[in-house]
């Protein structure tokens, strides 16, 4: 088997499955009808698949805390896990649920990006771009949230898994092989969804278990604008893209078939992704032609 056949084996294909059996497990007998969610044991699977997946790709981390920023992600799994079961036990809660996930990412931002402190970070831009990404990443954690606690069927997994693989190809060809593999994980492990709600298409994803999806690729794509660096409107793009499923709440699509909505919404998304990637590549190749890659 050779190199990237193996990267796709032990970085997607297997903690896709991973996910997706634990997924069968925890929601087998889930109840049905409007307002129904996922089984809190959710996010459970695939933080699971997720963690196989970086085992395999960057290694276990070696201390607590991480040396590594990428080693910050498979604490983020564990995190991130907690929370989500945390936020599915207190639903009807949502100012408050908003408000702990801001704190949240803030600590994790803090933490994650503190290496930084007056190297490449000095005086008032440390604070700037700690708070700009801590506040983007929030909001875009709770616009995801909003949408899985309302959409019932895979549009919300089906388009965050496009944004995560086409993510991982930005980071690729933005030199940053590790995050480019990580992120494919998230886009592998919440693609597992797609199977479980097209069979359990009236129930509804909710915010709990999107959450380590949602939490695990905001941090990738935090590393990428900090550390690789990424151009923050890349991942701009990308947060944008991932939220078509925001046309599925319009009155000309609500009085229509839910597959109208989950095929405009990915249409849209592929449309985006193509539009950030074709220059993103062309970048690539013409750097790698000036150093003779």
């Amino acid at each position: 088997m050779n190199f990237l056949a193996q990267q796709i084996l032990w970085g997607a294909v297997l903690p896709a499955l991973i996910a997706l059996a634990v997924l069968v497990v925890f929601n087998w007998r889930l109840g049905r009808g409007a307002g129904v969610s996922l089984h809190w044991g959710t996010p459970v699977a695939l933080t699971a698949g997720y963690l196989f997946a970086h085992w395999r790709i960057v290694g276990l981390p070696l201390s607590f805390p991480p040396l590594d920023s990428n080693e910050w992600l498979f604490v983020m799994g564990v995190v991130v896990t907690l929370w989500a079961i945390v936020e599915h036990f207190t639903a009807r809660w949502e100012r408050a649920r908003a408000a702990a996930r801001l704190v949240l990412a803030g600590a994790v931002a803090w933490l994650v990006l503190k290496p930084l402190i007056g190297s490449v970070w000095q005086g008032s831009a440390w604070y700037f771009w700690w708070g700009g990404l801590t506040l983007g990443w929030w909001l875009w954690w709770s616009l995801q949230a909003g949408l899985a606690d309302r959409l019932p069927g895979p549009v919300v997994p089906l388009v965050l898994s496009m944004v995560a693989g086409g993510g991982g190809l930005i980071l690729l060809w933005s030199n940053s092989s590790s995050l480019s593999q990580l992120g494919g994980a998230v886009a592998a492990v919440v693609g597992a969804l797609v199977p479980l709600m097209l069979w359990r298409r009236d129930v509804l994803v909710g915010a709990s278990a999107i959450a380590p999806a949602v939490g695990l690729l905001g941090l990738v794509w935090i590393n990428a604008i900090a550390f690789v660096p990424v151009p923050a409107w890349r991942i701009a793009v990308l947060a944008i893209a991932s939220l078509t499923p925001l046309l599925a709440l319009l009155p000309a699509f609500k009085r229509r078939s839910l597959w109208l909505s989950v095929a405009v919404s990915a249409v849209v998304t592929a449309i985006v992704l193509g539009a950030l990637m074709l220059p993103t590549y062309r970048a690539y190749v013409a750097s790698a032609q000036t150093y003779g890659y």
